[in-house]
């Protein structure tokens, strides 16, 4: 019996180790994001409902709400921070008690500088912060409409003598509407510093073309034909199209579960998972997004692992505190079969190259800025390095090469050659 509760107690034990570690090490991968606020430039906004119908007829039909844009956006981005279940974001609560303590408002946030962003990062325990400033939000619209009456019958029938006739409207319809959203994006980083200022701009069209004659109407739109008989509500409809009319909209309360099926919603959507996107290939960590292919893009990403085979190995620097240079973040991990002590220079971007003559960035012009070695690998895809050179700050970012035998043969002189070109 004693050596069965000695194993009892031995088992447990065993598994405060086993199971501990798993939970931490899944707590600590996630990164924390603060969204401060999206600033409005839209003028989108109007006192009466979204800002659709303006003026004296958006009174009328109007629900007297707001779409605020600027409260909107930040909750549309948390959500989809949360369905990577890579990101964590900073809830509104915490948010509003930080600001509380360090007595910010809004306007404040929009013109802190870096230590105050700095100092806001570490109460919030944010990883990033990022800030958004909504450039363009509107919807298009071009509408044409045509009918006629069908008659069937003779000339009796048309006098209405005939018990076989009938009269029906024929109604043709088309439509095509346009939203556009355009975004302007800042990544901070927890030192307050700019890490990137992606430019965000998605379109999306709704077209429509359909006949009606009498109850039954037939339509064709981008996500295919529709025949339907009688009042059949759009909910039903084989291909349910999307939400544009005004009148409706207006109705529709922002950022709302309703909202999603609007032409409006699907577009901004689009639009706040390329925020995602170029938050993962600014700051990290590379992962695939719930919305992109899971087939395609390990697929691709073995035709590029295929492109560098007897290359040099590149990365990025991920993460860095030029306070402590013994631990800078670089995504080059254990699959690239690389060792302790391995050396690595480091590039940053310089000088654009633009095309002469549209004037188009080509690309960047290079420095070296440093040399590193690798300290500790981690994972297959982050390893720790130390500074063994600096010439000046390192950046998230920065491009990472291999150091290469002949790349290094190449930056030193030959001394053979020196003699013989002094001879001549």
């Amino acid at each position: 019996m004693k050596r069965f509760c000695a194993y009892l107690l031995l088992v447990g034990f065993s598994l405060c180790f086993v199971i501990g570690p798993v939970a931490v090490s899944d707590a600590t991968t996630k990164k924390r994001v603060a969204v401060l606020y999206f600033e409005d430039h839209s003028r989108f906004d109007s006192p009466t409902g979204c800002g659709c119908v303006p003026g004296f007829i958006g009174s009328m039909f109007g629900t007297k709400k707001r779409w605020d844009l600027g409260e909107g956006f930040p909750k549309m981005l948390n959500r989809k921070l949360v369905e990577t279940t890579v990101y964590e974001p900073v809830s509104e609560d915490e948010l509003l008690d930080a600001m509380g303590f360090m007595e910010l408002s809004r306007p404040i946030l929009r013109k802190m500088d870096q230590a105050k962003r700095a100092e806001l990062a570490k109460r919030l325990n944010a990883d990033v912060v990022v800030m958004g400033d909504i450039r363009r939000f509107n919807q298009e619209r071009l509408r044409a409409n045509a009918s006629r009456t069908l008659r069937e019958g003779g000339r009796e029938a048309q006098g209405g003598n005939a018990r076989g006739s009938y009269v029906a409207p024929v109604i043709l319809r088309g439509s095509f509407h346009r939203v556009t959203v355009e975004l302007n994006m800042k990544f901070y980083n927890a030192a307050g510093t700019v890490v990137a200022e992606p430019r965000i701009t998605t379109s999306g069209d709704h077209s429509y073309a359909g006949t009606k004659i009498a109850s039954l109407e037939a339509s064709v739109t981008e996500e295919g034909t529709n025949l339907t008989f009688g009042q059949t509500p759009d909910t039903q409809r084989a291909n349910p199209r999307p939400i544009v009319k005004p009148t409706e909209l207006n109705q529709i309360q922002f950022a709302s579960a309703e909202y999603d099926r609007t032409l409006f919603g699907m577009v901004t959507n689009q639009a706040l998972i390329k925020v995602v996107v170029a938050l993962r290939d600014s700051v990290g960590p590379n992962f695939i997004t719930p919305w992109e292919s899971k087939t395609e893009t390990p697929k691709k990403a073995q035709e590029t692992a295929e492109k560098v085979v007897g290359g040099p190995i590149k990365g990025k620097i991920q993460y860095v505190d030029n306070e402590n240079l013994d631990k800078i973040y670089i995504n080059i991990g254990s699959n690239r079969d690389i060792a302790i002590n391995q050396e690595f220079a480091v590039y940053t971007r310089g000088k654009p190259v633009r095309d002469l003559d549209s004037g188009e960035i080509l690309t960047y012009l290079e420095r070296q800025v440093a040399v590193v070695a690798v300290s500790e690998v981690l994972n297959d895809k982050i390893s720790i390095f130390r500074v063994v050179e600096i010439t000046e700050d390192l950046k998230i970012g920065d491009v990472v090469r291999e150091i290469t035998p002949e790349a290094d043969a190449s930056t030193q002189s030959d001394p053979e050659a020196d003699a013989a070109e002094e001879e001549k």
